[in-house]
């Protein structure tokens, strides 16, 4: 209540499935949560001998608590499933399955012969004495059964058919279809409870700590024998389970109207970041809306992304004025979510609406390593926060951020126009880079700014200059340190070995025309440049920043501590020399970075979080 108030809309989720398929261990590891509140099927305020009460009972106790995601297992109501996400606005269900020889070994061991009487009475045709149990069985449902059974069933093979009857609702009641349906398996809960409780979770709108699934033992699975039956009840069954096992959830549409905030959108990776989404989502349907103070990569933004100039850049002077500008934005626009690129907007955007309505959602793009205990407490007014790395959540996390809200999606980049350029483009580009082909170039790219700590290239270029004559050091991006580089580049007699080109519009083809990439800041997050030069076929020599280590492998890169010109001198010099593992580590590279850093895979995830927190 002192956190959500009274005001917002609720999130009501409902948990089905066949008994004894562990929904109760769900609503156990929901109710760890402290945005969610649950109902078991024996809570007396929800259900009636298992069964839920009235829509206007569940509406009354849904309003009388402030938790904004609320959670009931209508277990012996799976059957109308259907009908109970049709009738409460914001429901969303998650649909259990388990093994069909684990539920009916545990059936028979907890109801005995209690399911051979169900199956006969509908065998018999009789599906009014056992209520739920029967009801709005379909057809199809009922001639299978019939099919494959005799009244001498065993308590297991009837157990057997119980699970079937219960798991062909999730295909004959078209949950299957409907996107507001999850369907989890029992083995992925208690193998991999942390993604998999993730999972759920996300899609219920609830936050999720690892500390939830700590209990979590998969000691349940196969802890008997398969029951003996007759071949054509496992036939029919395993028909089944292999198709709930096939499933994939249909796609949900992307989160819109959304609001993108960032201070400018001058050169830079997370302004490059914001261009990607927003037109992403725009590509998806979507309506966007960016605010920025302006700048050049406004011009890449695609036709139909509405861009709104206002005073963002001086958050931190005059946040009163940025709150009233982004507050003009949410009355104008009316988005569902706000994305924030930077802790200045994102502190704005929560001024703008003191009451929490719509949510916010702060993509955490790195920090120095003395910010983050600064960082990390203010970022608990944002609803959800998006860590491009393990490491920023976790610098985040020891600041003071709150766990259970932060999310990792790693970063991506539109990898189409990346790829190894040859010809006489790659000639042209290599000649402005200061090369021809009997150099090897090391690109960097990125701005001239303290954070990247261009000076140590100029020292590599130095060291290097004796032991490997043929590499050439080319720097792409402008900033404050152009001139300072420039004359350090005179001072140290590499004006030949290092050249800096300024500003270009044409990066795919440097990268595509280069032999190494090389990253030497003193802090990143996940740099997006170093994704492009992997899709560019260019191995990597970058610091140990929080990025590198999930970016590169042994196979497709060297990681090298900050600061540290000796050891990136020898690692450049060991690919210079090296050509068998110089050309493999690059094609190593783009294979990694098309397989797991694409901006479709970054923008679907990082649109599956927006979905958790919009009441839609």
């Amino acid at each position: 209540q002192t956190r959500h108030g009274w005001a917002h809309a609720r999130r009501i989720g409902f948990v089905f499935g066949c008994q004894r398929s562990g929904t109760k261990m769900v609503m156990r590891v929901l109710d760890q949560s402290p945005e969610t509140r649950i109902f078991h099927e024996n809570h007396a305020s929800a259900f009636s001998d298992f069964q839920l009460r009235s829509d206007r009972t569940l509406r009354a106790l849904i309003g009388l608590n402030p938790a904004p995601v609320q959670v009931f297992k209508p277990i012996c109501d799976s059957q109308q499933a259907d009908q109970l996400l049709q009738r409460f606005d914001n429901a969303r269900g998650v649909w259990v399955f388990r093994h069909f020889d684990d539920v009916a070994n545990s059936a028979v061991v907890k109801w005995d012969e209690h399911q051979q009487d169900l199956i006969k009475a509908v065998l018999d045709g009789d599906f009014e004495t056992w209520g739920w149990r029967t009801a709005r069985l379909p057809e199809a449902v009922v001639a299978n059964i019939r099919r494959v059974a005799t009244p001498d069933l065993s308590p297991h093979e009837a157990a057997l058919l119980f699970w079937y009857m219960r798991n062909a609702f999730f295909f004959e009641l078209g949950l299957h279809q409907d996107p507001r349906m999850l369907l989890v398996r029992y083995a992925d809960l208690v193998q991999t409870p942390a993604p998999t409780f993730q999972r759920i979770f996300d899609f219920l709108g609830a936050a999720f700590t690892d500390d939830f699934v700590g209990q979590v033992r998969p000691t349940s699975i196969g802890r008997r024998p398969a029951p003996a039956c007759r071949p054509e009840i496992r036939a029919l069954c395993q028909d089944l389970f292999d198709r709930l096992d096939a499933w994939e959830p249909a796609p949900r549409p992307v989160v819109s109207p959304v609001l993108i905030l960032i201070d400018t959108l001058a050169t830079g990776g997370a302004e490059r970041y914001v261009v990607t989404i927003a037109n992403w989502f725009k590509s998806q349907g979507g309506e966007v809306v960016v605010a920025s103070s302006g700048g050049a990569l406004v011009a890449d933004l695609l036709p139909g992304v509405v861009h709104e100039e206002g005073p963002l850049l001086t958050v931190r002077g005059d946040l009163p004025r940025a709150a009233m500008f982004v507050k003009g934005l949410l009355e104008k626009h009316t988005p569902q979510a706000i994305i924030c690129n930077s802790l200045a907007t994102t502190l704005a955007s929560r001024a703008a609406q003191p009451v929490r309505k719509i949510p916010i959602v702060t993509v955490g793009h790195g920090w120095p390593a003395n910010k983050y205990g600064r960082v990390g407490p203010l970022m608990r007014v944002a609803d959800r926060v998006v860590a491009v790395s393990p490491e920023v959540k976790r610098k985040l996390v020891e600041g003071g951020a709150d766990a259970t809200r932060v999310h990792v999606v790693y970063n991506g980049v539109d990898c189409r126009p990346l790829s190894p350029r040859t010809g006489d483009l790659r000639k042209a580009r290599r000649a402005d880079m200061g090369a021809d082909d009997d150099h090897r170039v090391v690109i960097l790219v990125g701005r001239l700014e303290d954070q990247k700590a261009h000076q140590h290239v100029m020292e590599v270029a130095r060291l290097l200059r004796d032991s490997n004559p043929r590499l050439r050091f080319a720097l792409v991006g402008g900033g404050s340190r152009a001139d300072e580089l420039n004359t350090l580049r005179t001072t140290l007699g590499v004006e030949d070995r290092a050249t800096l080109l300024g500003l270009r519009r044409d990066v795919a083809d440097l990268l595509g025309s280069a032999d190494i990439f090389f990253n030497c800041s003193d802090w990143e997050g996940m740099p997006l440049t170093t994704i492009e030069a992997m899709a560019s076929g260019l191995p990597v020599v970058a610091t140990c920043t929080e990025g590198a280590a999930e970016l590169l492998t042994p196979e497709t890169g060297v990681v090298v501590p900050v600061g540290d010109p000796a050891a990136m001198a020898q690692a450049l010099a060991n690919l210079d020399n090296d050509d068998a593992v110089r050309i493999p580590m690059g094609e190593a590279a783009r294979e990694r970075a098309l397989s797991g850093f694409s901006h479709d895979r970054m923008s679907s995830e990082l649109n599956a979080v927006l979905d958790a927190v919009v009441m839609r």
